[in-house]
C-alpha cells in the first residue's frame, strides 16, 4: 500500500503540470522516465509517448463514463481499484476486430487459468453503437468465446455515434472512419490499440495492432497486480 500512495502522489504531480491534450495525446504530464509506473519502458513502442496520438507509457488515461451493456450501472474509468485493459472495436468488423477480440478472449481465459480473472477489468468499447445492440454484443461474446457474464468483463456502448467519436477517437486516440455509407452494410477504417492501465489511472502499456501477444499481456498484468497487492 505504501507504493500505491507514492504512485498516487506522483500521478497528481504529473497532472498538475499538464499543458493540454489533443486527439487523445496527453503531453507534458510526466518526466521522460516516469516514476509512477510499475513496468519498465517498452522497447517496441513506436515513438516517445508524447509523440503518439494516443495515451501511452507513463501518461494519464482519459477519464470517461459510458453505459455498460450487461450491467445496471455505467462504467467509469476513474475510481478503479484494480488494473484494467481497454480496447475499442465494432462487432461487424470482418477482419482486424476478429483477431483483436479473439485475443481479448484468450487474455480472459489465461487470466482464469492463472486465477487472476477477478483481479483485472477487461473493457471493450464499441465505436458502432447504432448496430452493436445488446443482442449483437451477446452474439459477439458467444462467437469470440468471451465470458461476458463475468463481472470483470465490460462491454461499453456509447449513447450515440457522436459520443463514440468523442471517447474513442478524440480521447483515446483510436482513429476510425466510415468507409462505406451503403445503408447498414458500412465498414470502418480504424487502428487498433489496447491499453493496460494501473489502478492509479496511468498507462503501463499501449499495445498496437490486432494480434495481441497474450502471454506478454497477461505477464504484464500479473506484474502490475503484484505491485499493488
Amino acid at each position: 500500500m505504501q507504493r500505491r500512495s507514492v504512485l498516487r502522489r506522483a500521478a497528481a504531480v504529473g497532472a498538475a503540470g499538464a499543458v493540454g491534450a489533443t486527439a487523445g495525446c496527453l503531453t507534458g504530464l510526466f518526466d521522460p522516465e516516469p516514476t509512477n509506473v510499475v513496468l519498465g519502458e517498452p522497447e517496441d513502442q513506436l515513438a516517445d509517448s508524447e509523440d503518439l496520438g494516443y495515451p501511452a507509457y507513463g501518461q494519464a488515461f482519459p477519464e470517461f463514463t459510458l453505459p455498460e451493456v450487461f450491467a445496471d450501472e455505467a462504467f467509469s474509468s476513474t475510481d478503479r481499484d484494480r488494473p484494467a485493459v481497454y480496447t475499442a472495436f465494432y462487432a461487424f468488423c470482418p477482419a482486424e476486430c476478429l483477431l483483436l477480440m479473439g485475443g481479448m478472449a484468450n487474455v480472459q481465459a489465461s487470466l482464469a487459468d492463472r486465477e487472476m480473472i477477478d483481479a483485472v477489468d477487461l473493457v471493450a468499447i464499441t465505436f458502432d453503437p447504432t448496430r452493436d445492440t445488446p443482442e449483437k454484443l451477446e452474439e459477439h461474446a458467444e462467437q469470440m468465446g468471451i465470458r461476458r457474464e463475468h463481472e470483470r468483463w465490460h462491454y461499453l456502448r456509447p449513447e450515440s455515434d457522436e459520443r463514440a467519436k468523442t471517447v474513442v477517437n478524440d480521447e483515446l486516440g483510436i482513429g476510425f472512419e466510415k468507409t462505406d455509407e451503403g445503408g447498414n452494410a458500412y465498414e470502418f477504417a480504424h487502428i487498433t490499440v489496447t491499453f493496460l492501465v494501473n489502478p492509479d489511472g496511468v498507462v503501463e502499456r499501449a499495445y498496437r495492432g490486432e494480434n495481441l501477444d497474450v502471454e506478454r499481456v497477461v505477464d504484464d498484468i500479473e506484474t502490475v497486480i503484484d505491485a499493488y497487492a
